[in-house]
């Protein structure tokens, strides 16, 4: 099944939003056979950084390559790559992607005093909740700490599927992943054209954003992945005046168990390599919750069945458990 759609079979779109890397616009009449709902097309910007299509239709194979269970989680909680679109000139234009679900939106109260329906950035989470709650974005009663807990997990298992992939996310940011409270806590990362299998290089350059970066200078990787996470769960456990800046672990004492005070400390102060993986983190989040076990997750093909997986699973006598 090809990978590539050139843009003039896209059709009219309406332009939705625009940030620094492109344009999303909205497809009025496109759709894929094999993907239902909805599409997006984000169009990158002219003058921009070249992207060989040949990265975007890597990125497009991964998701394919995914057994179903794992295919349905990633797009549950990720705005993957669903084809790359080309140009005139064969060169990239961009992604398509589904339409972010609606429950990752707000109306709220921009500063100018003007409303608009926009994305609920994780940033909005970590910021005071009394400021929140004046701009009218849903934010956890004070006191809720299993939304956030849950808002963690979710994030958790979206790093667990994409490293078990061995998929470097990258640019974890507050603007990067959004969240919802309701009908139930998740999670929904987008910019995910800028990931990249650890065996390749970026399609698009990977950035730290900044306050997100980690002690080690050089390419984004797994590690760096586990850096990040470590500093999502303490600032997302700890809102407030300050929290984007936040790297004092001991901040989330309170919040988090000695288990999972020990993750943090391993995360955030540890050798790269003793960094919790992110089904650690998922693990001891789910006990946290009070969570059932994990359904079995079903292997990747080529993966061998005696190795553990970083979504936690391993080959046993009667099925899949967890590693």
């Amino acid at each position: 099944m090809n990978a590539v759609v050139h843009i003039d079979a896209l059709g009219p779109m309406r332009a939705l939003n625009s940030g620094a890397n492109g344009v999303i616009h909205r497809l009025d009449e496109f759709r894929l056979p094999d993907e239902p709902g909805e599409l997006v097309f984000k169009q990158y910007r002219k003058g921009a950084t070249p992207v060989p299509v040949h990265g975007l239709a890597t990125l497009v194979a991964v998701r394919r390559r995914l057994v179903k269970q794992r295919k349905a989680a990633l797009d549950e909680l990720a705005a993957w790559p669903l084809r790359a679109v080309i140009g005139p000139d064969n060169e990239a234009s961009g992604v398509l992607m589904r339409l972010i679900p609606g429950h990752y939106f707000e109306e709220m109260s921009l500063p100018s005093g003007a409303r608009a329906r926009v994305p609920r950035e994780i940033q909005h989470l970590i910021a005071d909740p009394g400021q929140g709650r004046l701009g009218e974005v849903d934010v956890p009663a004070d006191g809720d700490a299993d939304s956030r807990l849950r808002i963690c997990e979710r994030f958790a298992f979206a790093l667990s599927l994409l490293h078990g992939a061995r998929i470097v996310f990258g640019d974890v940011s507050a603007r990067n992943v959004l969240y919802r409270l309701r009908p139930r806590p998740s999670v929904y990362l987008v910019d995910c054209d800028a990931a990249r299998l650890t065996s390749t290089s970026a399609v698009n350059r990977q950035m730290h954003s900044p306050d997100w970066d980690p002690p080690e200078k050089g390419e984004q990787t797994l590690r760096t992945d586990r850096y990040k996470l470590g500093l999502f769960v303490l600032r997302c456990l700890t809102p407030g005046k300050g929290s984007s800046l936040n790297r004092d672990l001991t901040a989330a004492a309170p919040m988090l168990d000695g288990r999972g005070t020990d993750l943090l400390r391993r995360s955030l102060e540890g050798a790269p390599g003793d960094r919790p993986l992110a089904r650690e983190w998922l693990f001891h989040l789910r006990a946290r919750l009070g969570d059932r076990p994990m359904p079995p997750m079903p292997a990747e093909p080529g993966v061998p069945v005696t190795t553990p997986h970083e979504t936690g699973w391993r080959r046993g006598p009667d099925g899949w458990i967890p590693a």
